[in-house]
């Protein structure tokens, strides 16, 4: 029977209430136990990308020739989306192209063909030529610093 006082009357709650606490833990690792073993699943592998070019110097006018590779993790080429773009303080200032790859291999050279040569107004410029890349289900950026002369 409770008093009616108030004083100490609260305490008996608060017991049993960790006491019910305490069981519910107890009983959440308690379960069914079987011999089934849970695997986690590995992430897929991910996708390599390089990029290169003649250097990291073209020059105003002059053709400048670049490549990208995109395979998996063991090596093999995968075919890919390539969105090639040029980038001054992190921010894109030009387009370069887009492009799929059925082998993994993207070449190109700027300032031959259709491809307009770097202009003088890039002289002197920290840019970044950056590839991403989208394969597998996965998108990677490739950065290569550049500065035109």
């Amino acid at each position: 029977m409770r008093s009616g006082t108030g004083a100490g009357s609260g305490s008996g709650w608060v017991s049993r209430a960790l006491l019910v606490v305490t069981a519910a833990v107890v009983c959440a690792g308690c379960g069914g136990h079987s011999n089934a073993q849970t695997r986690t699943q590995k992430p897929p592998a991910g996708i390599r990308v390089q990029l290169s070019a003649d250097s990291h110097h073209p020059r105003v006018g002059k053709p400048w020739h670049y490549e990208v590779r995109v395979t998996d993790a063991a090596g093999k080429a995968v075919a890919a989306r390539i969105h090639l773009q040029l980038l001054f303080g992190g921010s894109p200032v030009g387009q370069i192209g887009r492009h799929r790859v059925a082998n993994g291999v993207w070449r190109e050279t700027i300032g031959a063909g259709a491809n307009q040569p770097f202009p003088a107004k890039a002289r002197n410029l920290p840019l970044v030529f950056e590839a991403v890349v989208t394969a597998d289900g996965q998108t990677k950026k490739a950065d290569y610093p550049i500065m035109v002369r």
